[in-house]
């Protein structure tokens, strides 16, 4: 299975969806985990550049995270809003909220401690 993870550093699920600007990309079999690259993006909770102040959902937005993560089968987050995460049910994104240490995703049902 091929997931994604918002982290800031690489250790530990730290990022709101809307605020990452990077995904670590895994490959996981069973409790093995391979990286397999960080793709960097705009957040999606930013336009030009610039951070965006109300919180409506945009697909504009969306699209551009979206297709950085389309080969991607569950997204590890520490949050992410409702618009967003319906929009990654359409299209097949199982979304794991957590703050795990990545580590220990494998093992994750999202009740980290």
């Amino acid at each position: 299975m091929r997931i994604a993870v918002t982290t800031s550093n690489g250790e530990k699920v730290d990022q709101h969806f809307g605020k990452a600007t990077r995904f670590d990309v895994y490959d996981v079999e069973g409790d093995e985990m391979k990286l397999v690259e960080t793709r960097e993006v705009t957040s999606y909770c930013s336009a030009g550049g610039q951070p965006v102040a109300d919180h409506k959902f945009s697909s504009d937005r969306f699209s551009t995270v979206k297709e950085k993560l389309e080969d991607c089968e569950k997204l590890y987050t520490m949050q992410i809003g409702e618009k967003p995460k319906e929009q990654f049910d359409i299209i097949g994104i199982a979304v794991q909220t957590c703050t795990c240490s990545v580590d220990k995703i494998p093992g994750c049902s999202g009740k980290c401690k």
